[in-house]
């Protein structure tokens, strides 16, 4: 019976439709802020009102802040570095004009254990992308963080990070695709301080780095790296790094849409709508998006229409949430946890880029492990004819890396499902497919809608988070953590 109703209400076609739509070179890539962005969230809201749910804006305001290049320099041990080629300089919201001074410490990962032996007050400490990598995924997770770094880092009293990619890291976003991508606007929450005591903060190629280790220093650091093992120590070097930020303002939305159930209690189901808007130079300038993530929103969309098509309203309320900022450090979602147009919030459920490349066999529930959800999700993929397998990339720590992670952070249960890497078409390598796609297509400007996709998966994987969806909305308990779980003893209240 769910199975033909799900046929009736979500259909491949209508999920090709919106991402063409919101992926199109009209929205010019949906940057936060952006007239394009503006458009495609009143098409988001008019789809939400069409079907009867209770839809309105949250705006938010934002601090821009984007480096003037020209201006911006560093030299280390006197020498200066290339902009863009040895080094990415990140804005300071804190200050237009920014100097440091100061010697470099070696503060490995940047974790509390990193920073027992050694004196950072006042320092630059560099840091090692990522985290330790045997440690459990959800710790992994955390300490990749780079708001964790920076927090822990202020802590132990320096003022400078300068950050260095590992063999994976520098596998996963190589120095120069960052490089290449470092003029687009950063943001910030307005009234939100970050870290007044950071201020320089950088990234320096591999290539500049041998020059400062030595080549074979450097390799063994980055060796044991991979291993987990770092070991801390002040380098016989002198930074100074003058940071020139131009800083402004930029307003967003949150498309918000309601339908209401028997109680007060409401699940989100989320999706960002923004993308990366438009590079300065090139051919093709525009940053389309379609599976980042069209594809996550034109779910949300289909989920929205099939919940305004139950003969039933379930009996927690279902929130509907297209959040801005996520590409500038899942801003959007961070304000609506925080700052919930509805109360209370009892689970997220989120989409974000669902690589349909192909005929799709299996999904990962990310988060899986850390609440009653869990299981939920489980008996949802399969009911959508997905099987269920283990993170693949671990490495990529994924469960921090979008917006369900902002309602975690308020300890609120929170899901997401990914591709997994599986297909049901044996001519077909899904791992290779997909490796092949983050490397070359992912934050690209070809992740646009004349990619080859399965939109019958993509309408399956919105199959899957509808039942998740209907499942919590009328279970008889709320979802609720693991015991002892990583980050409900963190963050749950």
């Amino acid at each position: 019976m769910l199975a033909l109703f799900l046929a009736a209400t979500i259909s491949a076609a209508n999920i090709k439709s919106h991402i063409d739509f919101l992926a199109s070179d009209l929205l010019e890539g949906r940057e936060t802020g952006s007239r394009g962005f503006d458009v495609a969230a009143q098409y988001v809201a008019t789809q939400f009102a069409s079907l009867g749910l209770e839809t309105s804006f949250q705006p938010i305001e934002f601090v821009t802040g984007q480096v003037d290049e020209k201006r911006s320099s560093i030299t280390i041990n006197g020498k200066a570095l290339v902009n863009r080629k040895d080094v990415i300089f990140q804005p300071i919201f804190t200050s237009a004009d920014s100097n440091v001074d100061a010697k470099i410490v070696f503060a490995g990962f940047g974790a509390e254990d990193d920073y027992k032996d050694i004196d950072t007050k006042d320092k630059i400490v560099l840091l090692l992308s990522g985290a330790r990598p045997q440690l459990p995924n959800d710790e992994r997770a955390y300490f990749s963080s780079r708001d964790v770094k920076r927090e822990t880092a202020a802590a132990h009293g320096a003022i400078g990070i300068i950050t260095l990619n590992t063999i994976t890291d520098e596998k996963r976003r190589p120095f120069a695709k960052a490089a290449a991508q470092s003029s687009m606007k950063s943001m910030r929450i307005k009234g939100d301080p970050g870290v007044a005591t950071i201020r320089a903060s950088v990234a320096i190629s591999n290539g500049f780095a041998a020059k400062l280790f030595g080549e074979a220093r450097l390799m063994q650091i980055l060796a044991d790296a991979e291993k987990g093992i770092a070991h801390p120590y002040a380098l016989d070097a002198h930074a100074k790094i003058h940071t020139v930020s131009n800083l402004g303002n930029a307003s967003s939305r949150n498309v918000v849409a309601r339908l209401k159930g028997a109680t007060d209690d409401n699940v989100v189901i989320s999706a960002h709508l923004d993308h990366l808007g438009m590079t300065a130079t090139g051919d093709d300038r525009i940053y389309n998006g379609a599976l980042d993530n069209a594809s996550g929103s034109a779910a949300l969309i289909e989920i929205a229409r099939a919940f305004a098509s139950l003969p039933q309203r379930p009996m927690r309320s279902v929130v509907f949430v297209a959040v801005t900022g996520e590409e500038k450090g899942e801003l959007g979602s961070e304000y609506f946890a925080k700052h919930p147009t509805f109360t209370p919030l009892v689970a997220n459920i989120n989409m974000d880029m669902f690589t349909m490349l192909f005929p799709n066999k299996d999904v990962i529930a990310l988060g899986a492990e850390h609440t009653t959800l869990g299981p939920q999700a489980i008996d949802a993929a399969k009911q959508a004819g997905f099987e269920v397998s283990p993170d693949p990339q671990p490495e990529e720590v994924r469960f921090i890396r979008s917006d369900q992670y902002s309602f975690v952070k308020q300890g609120i249960p929170a899901i997401t499902f990914k591709a997994g890497v599986k297909s049901s078409d044996p001519s077909i390598d899904g791992e290779k497919v997909t490796r092949a796609w983050l490397r070359e297509v992912y934050h690209t400007v070809h992740d646009n809608p004349d990619q080859k996709l399965d939109y019958a998966s993509g309408a399956r994987w919105a199959d899957a988070n509808f039942i998740l969806a209907l499942a919590v909305a009328n279970a008889p308990e709320k979802p609720a953590w693991t015991k002892g779980d990583f980050f409900a003893q963190r963050f749950a209240k």
